[in-house]
C-alpha cells in the first residue's frame, strides 16, 4: 500500500470511534432506582472493594515469585 493511503486508513480508524463516546444520559430506572435510593454508593463501594482485593493479591503474589526467582 502506499504511504498516503495508510495514513488515511490510520486516522479515519482512530477517528471512527470518536462518536461512540459522546455522553448520554443515564435511563430513567438508574437515576429513579439506584442514584435516588442511595444504592449507587454500594455498588461503587463494592467494586472498589474487588479491585482494591485484585491489587493487593497481586501485589503479593508478585513479591511470592520474586523470591521464588532469586533462591533460584
Amino acid at each position: 500500500m502506499k504511504p498516503m493511503v495508510k495514513r488515511l486508513m490510520l486516522v479515519m480508524g482512530t477517528l471512527a470511534p470518536l462518536s461512540t463516546f459522546a455522553q448520554q444520559q443515564a435511563p430513567g430506572w438508574m437515576v429513579d432506582g439506584m442514584y435516588g435510593s442511595g444504592k449507587i454508593n454500594t455498588v461503587i463501594l463494592v467494586v472498589a472493594a474487588v479491585l482494591v482485593g485484585l491489587a493487593v493479591w497481586m501485589f503479593t503474589l508478585d513479591r511470592r515469585l520474586n523470591k521464588l526467582q532469586k533462591r533460584n
